[in-house]
């Protein structure tokens, strides 16, 4: 009987240390990058991710190469994300990114930056080395910095902050994310498209980095994020 007193002591003993431990690893802040790809579409008023997951959200694939930290075992699954709209660079949207493999993991949109081009040649004849946010009659503040690569390539990127939340402990790191895209033809002719009314559909990729200090230069992130942009060609355009 004495054996066996002895037996569950010890065996009580090994479970409340194996808690402990199982308690200590996931009390841990969400730190670290993860990089995804999806398609959007977007037009003068909205940014709508695809394919509706059950609206007002998106699906995104998370690519099987640079995720590090809370993130480094998720590459080549699935999450939602949340659609954007004219109104969100002033609010905040819950859940706005969410990993099926991860519910532990939660991602809260809390601003997203202006752009910090000018509109002096959002229209003007396209040519290398121009850049662009677009002004009025576009919504304001306009999130897209838009650049010509040269007359017949352009690259479109907007950066967003947020808080990565531990959804077992409550905890909470800072995180930033650009989405890119890149177009084999100039930004002109896609402000062109949106002005008359239709939506660009185009692939996306998006790096994000959270982080318990400082988080990383808005312009270290869209270097980044775009090694890993998608294609679009003009001709898969379709109307909302």
């Amino acid at each position: 009987m004495q054996l066996w007193s002895k037996g569950l002591v010890a065996i009580a003993g090994v479970a409340a240390i194996s808690a402990f431990c199982v308690s200590s690893a996931s009390a841990a802040p969400i730190t670290g990058t993860v990089n995804l790809s999806g398609s959007v579409a977007v037009g003068g008023t909205f940014i709508d991710f695809q394919p509706p997951a059950g609206p007002p959200d998106g699906a995104f694939t998370v690519s099987n190469a640079g995720n590090t930290g809370s993130f480094a075992g998720l590459g080549l699954t699935a999450g939602t994300i949340m659609d954007l709209s004219s109104t969100t660079p002033g609010s905040s949207i819950p859940s706005f990114i969410t990993f099926a493999a991860a519910p532990n993991i939660r991602l809260d949109l809390t601003s997203v930056d202006p752009g910090s081009f000018t509109s002096t040649d959002c229209f003007a004849p396209p040519a290398a080395g121009q850049t662009c946010t677009p002004g009025a009659p576009f919504p304001q503040p306009n999130p897209f910095n838009l650049s010509n690569g040269s007359a017949n390539l352009s690259v479109a990127s907007i950066t967003f902050h947020g808080d990565a939340v531990n959804t077992l402990t409550g905890e909470k790191s800072s995180f930033i994310g650009v989405f890119s895209s890149q177009f084999t033809v100039p930004y002109q002719a896609l402000l062109s498209e949106i002005t008359a009314g239709r939506a660009i559909s185009t692939s996306y990729s998006a790096s994000i980095t959270a982080s318990t200090g400082a988080v990383p230069e808005p312009a270290t992130m869209i270097l980044l994020g775009s090694g890993l942009i998608g294609v679009f060609v003009i001709g898969r355009k379709r109307a909302r």
